[in-house]
Formats: C-alpha cells, sequence, structure tokens
C-alpha cells in the first residue's frame, strides 16, 4: 500500500476498503464521497446526540488531518469543511 493522506484513508475506511482500493474504483470512491456528505448532514441533524457523535466524528478527523502534512487538496477542502460544520454546530448549541 502506498502511503496515503488522512482524507483517502478515512474515505477508505468508511466504505470497507482499503486506500489503494479506493483509489482505484470509481464506485468506491463513490459510495466513500456519500459517506462523507452523510457525515456533513448529520452534523446539521436536529437530533443534539445525532450531532454530537458527528462533531466527535468530525474532530477526530480534523485531528488526523492537522497531524499529517496536507499533501491533497482534496484533505484540505475536507478540513475546512468540517471546520465550518463545527463551527455551526458551536453556534447553534
Amino acid at each position: 500500500m502506498t502511503g496515503h493522506g488522512p482524507g483517502v484513508s478515512w474515505l477508505a475506511a468508511r466504505t470497507g476498503k482499503n486506500p489503494d482500493e479506493l483509489a482505484g474504483s470509481p464506485a468506491a470512491v463513490a459510495s466513500a464521497l456519500r459517506e462523507a456528505f452523510a457525515l456533513a448532514a448529520r452534523s446539521t441533524a436536529p437530533d443534539p446526540e445525532v450531532r454530537a457523535r458527528a462533531r466527535a466524528e468530525a474532530d477526530a478527523l480534523r485531528e488526523q488531518f492537522a497531524a499529517a502534512p496536507p499533501a491533497e487538496a482534496f484533505a484540505a477542502r475536507v478540513t475546512a469543511a468540517l471546520r465550518d460544520a463545527a463551527d455551526r454546530l458551536r453556534r447553534t448549541d
């Protein structure tokens, strides 16, 4: 397996693929993107418990991005989106 950034690793884990499988499969990428969108949707759910779990997952993912070198433009975009979602959640709590 080649070195993959935290974005690819997270998406691969969410879809049950290894990062190399994810990178080589358009269907796996589509599935992984659905997972990312689902996390974003959960972060704005009306249920505070669902939002809290989404926030914890987003915070853990953000920490992984912060600890890794910014090797992927995609990782930077996901990080920014998660930061925005977390800020929105904090303003609504």
